[in-house]
């Protein structure tokens, strides 16, 4: 049985694993599934699974910008700038944003 090719992970690297899982828990919401002695992993809630990695696996090469969807954008982007985390307005529908490490992601409320 084939399946479609869909995003099942995404990894942030980081040198503070606690500081940036701790990041994305309160800015967005995220609940952890489980932790490793090297990364964090955060609930799949229905999309795909992110992580937060230490960076000795990290590829020398430049990522993707990974989306996250939320209930309330208008809260999640007044927590992003209370915390200087927004980059640029709010704009229709979605925002962007830097966790601690200045990676850059995308945040979408749920349509």
């Amino acid at each position: 049985m084939s399946r479609q090719s869909a995003l099942t992970n995404v990894f942030g690297y980081t040198s503070d694993r606690v500081a940036v899982a701790r990041f994305f828990e309160e800015l967005l919401g995220l609940r952890t599934e489980r932790a490793h002695d090297d990364s964090v992993w955060f609930e799949p809630a229905g999309g795909a699974t992110f992580t937060v990695h230490d960076r000795g696996d990290e590829p020398a090469v430049p990522g993707f910008v990974p989306w996250f969807h939320v209930e309330d954008l208008a809260a999640a982007f007044e927590r992003a700038r209370a915390r200087d985390a927004n980059v640029g307005a709010l704009r229709d529908g979605y925002f962007f944003a830097r966790d601690p490490d200045g990676r850059l992601f995308g945040v979408r409320e749920w349509r």
